[in-house]
C-alpha cells in the first residue's frame, strides 16, 4: 500500500484501519515512544506495518483509551491491523492536543536540545508545559491535521519563531532563528515519509491469527498467554472477550496490576481445572455455552477475590500486592464453591495463605506448576468452602511456616519488599494510624485516590543520618521503615526524629508509638542510639509479624 505515515495515523484514528479482536493491549512505555519519534525525525526506518485485507467484517477491539470509531471501508476493503499497533497508537496519542489525550501521552520537542519528551516524563518538563515555554513545542501544533499541506506547517513555524523572538529565546541578534526554523521544518515533515505497509489478503481468520503470531515474535514478543488471548478472539469464543476487556479496564482491577492475560489465566483455570498456557489445546474454549458459564463464574469469583485483598488486607495497588499468581487459586476456590465473599475461618485460612505466599515467594519460578499444585488441592477437597479453604492453606509446605527472626528484618532492604507488604497488611488489620496527622491507614486508603496514598518513611531520615556519616546501607532496612500517608511523609521530611518526637502531642505520640514499638525510653530516637534502635525495633517487628501470620501456633 502506497501511503504516508501521517495518512496511516489519520486512517487509524478515523477507524478505517481497525484493531482485530486478537490484538493485545497498548503497552509501550515513554522511552520507546520517544525513540520512535526520534527515528522519524532522523528519517530512520521504523519497520513495516501489516494490514489484513478481508472482504468480510470481523470483530474488533477499541483502540487505546476505549476510542472506538465506526467501521468504514478503506479503498474498498476492511482493514485490520496485524502488526504496528504499538507504533500507530503511540503516534496517534503523541500528536494529540490538550484535551484530546492525557499529558503523559502527548509529545513535545525541545528546540534547544533537539530532543523529544512525553508530557510527564520529568517534573521540570511538566512545569515548562504548564508555563507554555515556547522552546518546548507540542507536536500537536505541527500535526493537528496529519495529512495537511506544507503551507500550514510553514505558518505554524513562523508563528513559533515570532513567539520565541518576543520572549527573547532566539539568542543574541536572533542567531538561533535559522537553526530553529530548520528544526521546526524537519519536525513538521517527519510524518510525511512513506510508510512500509504490507497487505495480507486472506479471508480465513485462522490464517490471519497465524500471521499475527509470527509477526509478533519480534519486538515485544508474544508470550504463551498472549497467544491464548489472541485465540480467544476466534469466532467461536469472542462473546466472552468484550466483558473480559471491560473487567480488565475496571479501576480496582487495573490498580492491582491485573491485566487481560491474568483474567484469561483465571478463566482457563476455572474452565479446565488447570492454569497452564504452555500446553493449552487450540480449541479449549469452543464449547460456547460452557465457556460463557465459566467466564460468568470466573468474573464473580475474581471480583470477590479482589474485594477480599482490598478490604481485608489493605492491598490497593500493585506495589503492595505481593503476588498476583497467588490470587488464582483463591479465584478458583471461590468459583468452584460458588462464593463471592469469605468469612470466619475460611477468610482466616485464605488470608494466611496470601500473606505467607507473598512472604515466602511460593509462586516464584515455575509458576504454572506451583499454581496447579494448589488448584489440585482445592479440586480434590470436597467443594464445601470450609474444606476447600483449609485444603488451600494446608498445601503450603510445612518448611515455609518458620518464624521470622530479628536479623531477617534488619537485612531486608526493599521499601516494597514482601516483608513490607506483610507489614502494611498488619498495620491495616490493626487499625494503625499515620502521624502527625493521626489519620488511620484505613481512612487514608478508603479515599480512593488514583495514586498510592501511602509512603514508606525512613524513621531516621537518610539525609539527616548521612550528614552524620552513617552509611546509607545501614539506613535502608525494614527496621528503619514506617508506613504513613504521603502528606505526613512530606511534612516529616529529613527532620531529626528526636526533635519531631518532642514536638508531637500525646495523641500523635500514641500513633507513632504503635509503629515505633516504644515501650520504654524515647532516647531510642537520638541518632547516637541508632544501632540500638534497629536491634530493639527489629525484634519487636519480628514478634508482631510472627503473631499476625500465625507462626508458632
Amino acid at each position: 500500500m502506497d501511503i504516508e505515515i501521517a495518512e496511516l495515523v489519520e486512517r487509524f484514528d478515523k477507524g478505517d484501519i481497525r484493531l482485530p479482536l486478537m490484538q493485545r493491549d497498548y503497552v509501550w512505555r515513554a522511552k520507546k515512544v520517544v525513540r520512535l519519534l526520534d527515528s522519524l525525525y532522523r528519517e530512520w526506518p521504523i519497520g513495516s506495518f501489516y494490514v489484513w485485507k478481508a472482504e468480510s467484517s470481523h470483530a474488533t477491539k477499541p483502540s487505546y483509551g476505549g476510542r472506538s470509531r465506526a467501521a468504514t471501508h478503506l479503498d474498498g476493503f476492511c482493514g485490520f491491523l496485524l502488526d504496528g499497533q504499538q507504533r500507530l497508537t503511540s503516534l496517534s496519542l503523541a500528536i494529540k492536543g490538550e484535551g484530546e489525550a492525557e499529558l503523559q501521552h502527548r509529545a513535545f520537542f525541545d528546540l534547544e536540545n533537539e530532543q523529544f519528551f512525553l508530557g510527564d516524563m520529568k517534573k521540570t518538563l511538566s512545569r515548562r508545559v504548564e508555563n507554555c515555554d515556547p522552546l518546548l513545542v507540542p507536536l500537536s501544533e505541527l500535526h493537528s491535521s496529519p495529512s495537511g499541506d506544507g503551507a500550514a506547517i510553514l505558518k505554524v513555524i513562523e508563528k513559533t519563531l515570532t513567539a520565541l523572538a518576543e520572549q527573547k529565546k532566539l539568542g543574541k541578534n536572533h542567531r538561533n532563528r535559522d537553526v530553529f526554523r530548520e528544526r521546526l521544518y524537519k519536525l513538521g515533515k517527519m510524518l510525511k515519509h512513506k510508510a512500509i505497509c504490507e497487505e495480507f489478503r486472506d479471508e480465513l481468520e485462522e490464517n490471519a491469527f497465524e500471521l499475527f503470531s509470527r509477526l509478533n515474535k519480534g519486538g515485544t514478543s508474544l508470550s504463551s498467554g498472549d497467544v491464548a488471548a489472541a485465540r480467544l478472539a476466534s469466532a467461536a469464543t469472542r462473546m466472552v472477550v468484550a466483558p473480559m476487556r471491560a473487567l480488565a479496564a475496571d479501576a480496582e482491577i487495573r490498580g492491582l496490576g491485573l491485566n487481560f492475560v491474568f483474567l484469561l489465566r483465571c478463566l482457563v483455570t476455572v474452565h479446565r481445572d488447570n492454569c497452564s498456557f504452555s500446553k493449552l489445546p487450540q480449541k479449549w474454549a469452543e464449547d460456547t455455552g460452557s465457556i460463557d458459564a465459566s467466564w460468568k463464574s470466573t468474573e464473580k469469583a475474581l471480583r470477590g477475590a479482589v474485594r477480599f485483598v482490598r478490604n481485608e488486607l489493605g492491598w490497593r495497588t500493585r506495589r503492595w500486592l505481593p503476588s498476583t499468581m497467588a490470587l488464582i487459586p483463591v479465584v478458583y476456590l471461590m468459583a468452584k464453591t460458588g462464593k463471592t465473599a469469605l468469612h470466619g475461618k475460611d477468610a482466616a485460612y485464605v488470608k494466611r495463605f496470601l500473606l505467607i505466599a507473598g512472604l515466602r515467594g511460593l509462586f516464584r519460578g515455575s509458576t504454572e506448576t506451583a499454581v496447579n499444585s494448589y488448584v489440585n488441592a482445592i479440586r480434590n477437597a470436597r467443594h464445601e468452602l470450609s474444606h476447600s479453604a483449609k485444603a488451600l492453606f494446608d498445601r503450603i509446605p510445612k518448611n515455609r511456616l518458620y518464624k521470622m527472626r530479628k536479623d531477617d528484618i534488619i537485612k531486608t532492604v526493599g521499601t516494597y519488599s514482601p516483608v513490607m507488604q506483610i507489614y502494611q497488611a498488619f498495620l491495616y488489620d490493626r487499625g494503625a494510624r499515620s502521624w502527625p496527622s493521626a489519620r488511620s491507614l484505613r481512612d487514608i486508603l478508603d479515599e480512593g485516590l488514583s495514586n498510592d496514598p501511602l509512603a514508606v518513611h525512613h524513621i531516621f531520615p537518610k539525609k539527616f543520618m548521612q550528614d552524620r556519616d552513617v552509611p546509607i546501607e545501614r539506613l535502608n532496612t525494614v527496621a528503619n521503615y514506617a508506613i504513613i500517608s504521603q502528606p505526613d511523609n512530606a511534612e516529616l521530611g529529613d527532620q531529626d526524629p528526636f526533635d519531631v518526637w518532642r514536638g508531637l502531642k500525646q495523641n500523635q505520640k500514641d500513633c507513632a508509638s504503635y509503629q515505633l514499638c516504644f515501650v520504654a525510653s524515647d532516647n531510642f530516637l537520638k541518632y547516637q542510639a541508632y544501632e540500638e534502635f534497629l536491634e530493639y525495633r527489629a525484634g519487636k517487628l519480628a514478634e508482631q509479624l510472627n503473631s499476625f501470620l500465625g507462626f508458632g501456633k
